[in-house]
């Protein structure tokens, strides 16, 4: 660095330090980011304001973050997003993204947070199940016991990719900056739990999910109820009568939409002017949110009261979330395109990224979702078909 460049380079990190705004010139970038690294009064005014390292480290990985995004549309040199332990070159690897991602998904999504999580090390996996065993009582401290051999099998899961497509202004993404970030990731966490909570709830394909596993158990309403609002909380028994009781434990749940919830809520012990004995509590009352002492669940992805068709569907479940595998690989990669022709969310309107100045950004995982004892460990309620 000569005499001017040092000169050049002093004067910006003194008007940035004294929050002057200062012309950065290209030369200086570098030279000021390993400032700013370096010095800590400048790593908390950008940072924050150093009271809490968790803040600081917080912001910093946004920051990183939003210059991946850079480098992505500028086509410079990346590397995949990874929510595993660190490699080589960790330091250029965006985790904040993946991170947010799995935790948005958590958040949003039943099956994200609920049921029970398995680190795919592969593509393929074998998660083994186990049934129960029988006890015996003997007669004397000589008596030989009986042997009792558990019903053993295992769950296969394959990684199949998920993922989500934005299209976004290019120019926007050029410009990225932390909250940017946040957006992007709360859209992709929340579309990612929604697609996943319809994989494990109703299933995208035949055999899929609690609703398509022909081995689910269904209790079906009497004829003429073919409609959701037919179903009483008797019914909800029967359904109970489904699920093998070795089985039944703190995992299981009531899962249904908010639609449908209501019409349980509508329910009273007296019918007619009584405006009390509802069958479940008001808010604001401390008795539990339960139905026959399981808790519930709502979300948007399961049948409501203003589908149209409705005769001989299914449209709640008595979920044990612990027979629910989800596999995840544990890895979710970013890419962008600015040549790619995507169809916008109506399934018709073309979106070309090229001639409208955008990207294509897509954030994308492996996962696997599959049932274990499903003849024992869950209950559905169906409408008569006629």
């Amino acid at each position: 660095m000569n005499e001017n460049e040092k000169k050049e380079f002093e004067q910006v990190v003194e008007a940035v330090t004294s929050k002057v705004a200062p012309i950065v010139t290209e030369k200086t970038v570098d030279m000021l980011v390993e400032k700013f690294k370096n010095e800590k009064p400048l790593r908390k005014q950008i940072f924050g304001d150093g009271e809490s390292s968790e803040k600081s480290e917080l912001a910093e990985k946004k920051a990183i973050a939003a210059e991946y995004i850079k480098k992505l549309v500028r086509k410079e040199e990346t590397k995949s997003l990874s929510s595993g332990s660190a490699t080589n070159g960790s330091e250029l690897v965006p985790t904040y993204v993946s991170d947010s991602v799995i935790g948005v998904a958590q958040k949003y999504g039943l099956i994200r947070s609920k049921a029970m999580q398995w680190p795919m090390q592969g593509i393929l996996e074998d998660v083994p199940t186990v049934g129960t065993v029988q006890a015996y009582r003997l007669a004397t401290d000589t008596t030989a016991m009986t042997a009792s051999q558990p019903t053993t099998g295992a769950v296969k899961l394959s990684a199949k990719t998920i993922g989500v497509m934005i299209p976004i202004s290019k120019t926007l993404l050029m410009n990225a900056n932390p909250k940017l970030v946040d957006i992007l990731t709360v859209l992709a966490g929340k579309a990612i739990a929604k697609l996943e909570d319809q994989w494990g709830l109703l299933g995208l394909a035949a055999g899929e999910g609690i609703f398509q596993n022909t081995n689910v158990p269904v209790y079906t309403l009497g004829s003429t109820n073919t409609t959701y609002a037919k179903a009483t909380a008797t019914d909800l028994l029967a359904v109970e009568d489904l699920v093998d009781e070795n089985f039944i434990g703190d995992s299981m749940e009531w899962v249904m939409s908010r639609s449908v919830l209501n019409n349980f809520r509508k329910e009273r012990a007296v019918v007619g002017s009584d405006k009390q004995g509802f069958l479940l509590p008001g808010y604001g009352e401390n008795t539990p949110p339960t139905l026959w002492g399981y808790p519930y669940n709502t979300t948007a992805v399961m049948p409501k009261n203003s589908d149209e068709s409705q005769a001989g569907k299914k449209f709640l479940a008595l979920v044990d979330w612990s027979n629910i595998v989800f596999g995840d690989a544990m890895q979710y990669t970013m890419e962008i395109s600015d040549q790619a022709t995507i169809t916008d969310v109506d399934g018709s309107t073309a979106i070309n990224t090229f001639q409208q100045n955008m990207v294509a950004l897509k954030i994308w995982g492996q996962v696997d979702i599959k049932l274990a004892n499903a003849a024992s460990a869950f209950g559905v309620l169906a409408t008569a078909a006629s």
